[in-house]
């Protein structure tokens, strides 16, 4: 009788946790791979699933209430994979935006699915204007619109903007103003768009090059590149593209002295931008206002001081040693700041609700290669590469890379000892997924203060810690995973299970 009385106690105290998240759909697709699968929702709650295979576009409709409202099939014209770089939500409908390109020709060819019904509609071939000289860096939709980003010789962007299915309008904006870097085009390297439903982790947040849309205008972030005629000063550049006028503004924050890399970052949110230094021995946490540049708060700690905005512990992600685990608590106050700066700087901003605003802090470490060495005074350039992500294929342009050399008993072609592997299947392969470090922070969207939040060690803070409870709850890590939002304070999470090749959601709330 005791037994049964302590696994009743038990099973009360756990059900707040099992009732942290509900299901919300769940759908068999007859997916390969899931890196094909891309997802696209409406703040009704209604989510598209597409992925292309077998020359066939295939989608699935599911309507607020979880219910599949339509499966279909729908052969390809063609049968190359469409290179789709964007999806748009419409007053009817879910856009997907593709790229085709014939010889010097490049296309966008759009296709649509009703948002209620499921309806397919092919949308006309749409061509571009574009000068041979030009070379195409990314695409990315925001609420509004569809663009599509070319650079020139000179450095200077140019944007093909959507004004209707049939036409998009182009304009030239000029980039004199931004210092040279050491590597052409390296800002465009890491340029993301981020988009509301982003993910609020520091693998999203370490680039160092953001894209923010408000309207007619358009806010380029670039955090650690050296201010013109100082090596050892870096900054955070913001360059305002203003659509009607077609012209730029460019502008800078206070300068840091940096010794080696780049130790900063930072994210806009609403009209604050918030920018966090991470170092050995101090960690400093500033937020400006945007339209004037001015800082209105700071945070700022030494290595012996607890850092107090933490609203989480100090989490550590993929660090598989011989003494640590793949999941750790970092507890130690000297150790938080070194583990913290060990990596790329990240920081993300997000609200569910008008009082409080959610910042995860930290770090990003990349995987480590494998064979790093080869003959540095050898470069060859990678071809561009099409990375699938929760909202289309990314294009990542190829850069130069050292030409690793091999034994001549394992090389095809005797005089050529060269070669280069662009994919890192042999060689340059990564190995993991990187190392995470990172706490969130609550504060007062008003006042930027610390806010209150009753929370114990047993419960996350966040929709984004249940998020992650629950993925170390699931046996084998999803190859596919996707976040949006669904009304003021839900998150809905959907990843593919490859064993029952069934795509589930399920339904996060914010405490």
């Amino acid at each position: 009788m005791r037994y049964i009385l302590l696994a009743l106690l038990l099973l009360g105290f756990a059900a707040p946790e099992v009732r942290a998240q509900q299901e919300f759909a769940s759908l068999e697709l007859p997916l390969r791979r899931a890196e094909d699968l891309v997802s696209v929702a409406d703040g009704d709650g209604n989510v598209c699933l597409y992925f292309f295979q077998g020359g066939k576009l295939n989608f699935s409709l599911v309507n607020a209430k979880g219910q599949t409202v339509a499966t279909q099939e729908i052969p390809y014209r063609n049968g190359q994979q469409p290179q789709v770089l964007g999806t748009r939500v419409t007053d009817t409908e879910f856009v997907f935006y593709s790229r085709f390109v014939n010889g010097n020709k490049e296309f966008v060819r759009p296709f649509a699915v009703n948002r209620y019904s499921g309806a397919f509609r092919s949308l006309p071939d749409v061509p571009l204007r574009r000068d041979r000289k030009e070379t195409f860096v990314g695409a990315f939709a925001d609420a509004a619109h569809f663009y599509m980003i070319y650079t020139d010789k000179k450095d200077n962007l140019i944007l093909h903007r959507e004004l209707d299915e049939s036409y998009y309008e182009k304009k030239t904006f000029p980039m004199a103003d931004l210092p040279r870097t050491r590597t052409k085009g390296e800002r465009q390297q890491e340029l993301i768009f981020v988009h509301p439903d982003l993910e609020r982790t520091v693998f999203a947040g370490q680039h160092r090059s953001k894209i923010y849309t408000r309207g007619d205008k358009l806010y380029l972030v670039f955090d650690g590149f050296s201010l013109r005629g100082k090596k050892n000063e870096l900054t955070t550049e913001i360059m305002t593209l203003d659509w009607p006028s077609g012209k730029t503004e460019y502008r800078t924050l206070p300068s840091l002295t940096v010794r080696t890399e780049a130790n900063f970052n930072s994210f806009l949110h609403a009209n604050t931008l918030f920018r966090v230094q991470l170092e050995k021995d101090v960690f400093t946490l500033t937020a400006f206002d945007f339209s004037s540049l001015q800082p209105i708060k700071e945070y700022r700690y030494t290595a012996d001081q607890d850092i107090d905005i933490k609203a989480t512990p100090v989490h550590q992600r993929g660090a598989n040693t011989l003494f640590a685990p793949g999941n750790s608590v970092i507890e130690k106050t000297s150790k938080v700041m070194r583990n913290l700066s060990n990596g790329k700087p990240a920081i993300t901003v997000d609200a569910f609700n008008d009082s409080t605003l959610q910042l995860t802090i930290g770090s990003y470490q990349p995987p480590s290669r494998r064979n790093v060495g080869g003959d540095p005074t050898r470069l060859v350039r990678t071809p561009d590469r099409y990375i699938q992500t929760s909202r289309g294929l990314f294009l990542m342009p190829g850069r130069w890379i050292p030409a690793y050399s091999l034994p001549y008993r394992y090389s095809m072609f005797p005089y050529n000892r060269y070669y280069y592997d662009p994919f890192y299947n042999q060689a340059g392969e990564s190995v993991g997924p990187g190392t995470s470090t990172y706490f969130r922070a609550v504060l007062d969207s008003q006042t930027l203060e610390k806010a209150s939040t009753a929370v114990s060690d047993s419960t996350a803070a966040t929709a984004q810690d249940k998020i992650e409870a629950y993925e170390e709850e699931l046996k084998q890590t999803p190859e596919y995973k996707t976040l949006y939002r669904y009304g003021n304070n839900k998150l809905h999470y959907g990843y593919f299970d490859k064993r029952s090749k069934t795509f589930k959601i399920l339904e996060f709330t914010q405490n």
